[in-house]
C-alpha cells in the first residue's frame, strides 16, 4: 500500500510523499512560503499542487476499480494450512485496508468510501443462479485410499451450473485415544483449479452416522480449460483429474 502510494506521489509530479499535510496547508492559505519564493511564485506552486492532488485522486479511484475488479475473479486457494483465509478473503481485506488508508489520506471522500464498500459486498457475495445441479455432465471419481478415521473425498460431480463434492467421514473408534484426532467433519470447503476459476460454496450437509455422507456444491461449473481441481477442507488437501479418466 506504501509503494503504491508513494509510485503514485512521484508519478504525478506531486509534493515530496514525506511533506506532511501541516506543512501544505499554510502556502495554499497564502499566510506562509519557503524562503526565497515570491507570491507568484508561492501561488504557481499552489495551483501545481493542488492539479497533482486532483490527478493522485484520479489514480487512487482508478487503483481501487482495479482491485474490486480483481477481488471478483481471485481463486479461493487457501494461504494457511488451516483454511482460516483464502486468497479470495486477502483480496476483500486488502481492498478494505486500501479504502480506510486513503480515506484517511484524504485522498477518497466518504461518498467515495460508502460507494466502494458498497460494490464490495455486492462483488462478495454470490454472483451466480444458485446451484441447482440438475443436469450431470460426468463424474470424476477420487483416488482410492485406505479406509481409516478421517476426511476421504469420495468424487466430484460435474455439472452444468456447479461442481458437488461427494465425501465420506470415519469417526474414529470407540475407546482409542481421541487427542489429535477429527471427530467431525470440517465446517468449511474450499475448491480451486489449475485456471484460477473463482468458485463459490453453496452449501451442503451429511447424512448422520459413524460413517457421515456428505456433500458440498459450488459454483460455476468447471471451465472446459481446466484440467484438474484441488480441494482444500481444515488439514486434508485433495487433487482430481479432470483429464485421463474418471
Amino acid at each position: 500500500m506504501y509503494k503504491t502510494l508513494i509510485s503514485l506521489s512521484s508519478e504525478c509530479g506531486c509534493v515530496h510523499p514525506l511533506r506532511t499535510l501541516d506543512e501544505v496547508r499554510p502556502w495554499a492559505r497564502g499566510t506562509a512560503s519557503p524562503s526565497g519564493y515570491s507570491g507568484r511564485r508561492v501561488a504557481e506552486r499552489d495551483y501545481s499542487d493542488r492539479d497533482a492532488a486532483r490527478d493522485l485522486r484520479r489514480r487512487a479511484l482508478e487503483l481501487l476499480e482495479q482491485n474490486l475488479t480483481g477481488v471478483e475473479t481471485t481463486p479461493r486457494r487457501p494461504i494457511d494450512p488451516n483454511l482460516v483465509r483464502t486468497e479470495a478473503d486477502q483480496a476483500v481485506l486488502n481492498v478494505s485496508v486500501a479504502l480506510d488508508t486513503l480515506s484517511a489520506l484524504g485522498l477518497v471522500t466518504e461518498a467515495d468510501r460508502e460507494r466502494f464498500f458498497r460494490r464490495l459486498r455486492e462483488i462478495t457475495s454470490t454472483s451466480y443462479a444458485p446451484f441447482r445441479g440438475v443436469h450431470l455432465r460426468r463424474v470424476v471419481r477420487a483416488p482410492t485410499v485406505r479406509e481409516g478415521p478421517g476426511l476421504h473425498l469420495l468424487s466430484a460431480e460435474l455439472y452444468t451450473d456447479g461442481v458437488l463434492l461427494r465425501w465420506l467421514f470415519v469417526s474414529p473408534p470407540a475407546g482409542v485415544d481421541r487427542s489429535g484426532v477429527e471427530h467431525r467433519p470440517p465446517q468449511s470447503f474450499s475448491l480451486w483449479d489449475d485456471v484460477d476459476t473463482a468458485y463459490t460454496p453453496q452449501g451442503g450437509g451429511w447424512i448422520p452416522g459413524h460413517h457421515l455422507r456428505g456433500d458440498t456444491a459450488f459454483v460455476p461449473a468447471p471451465p472446459p480449460e481446466a484440467t484438474r481441481l484441488s480441494i482444500a477442507a481444515g488439514r486434508h488437501r485433495h487433487e482430481l483429474a479432470l483429464r485421463g479418466g474418471g
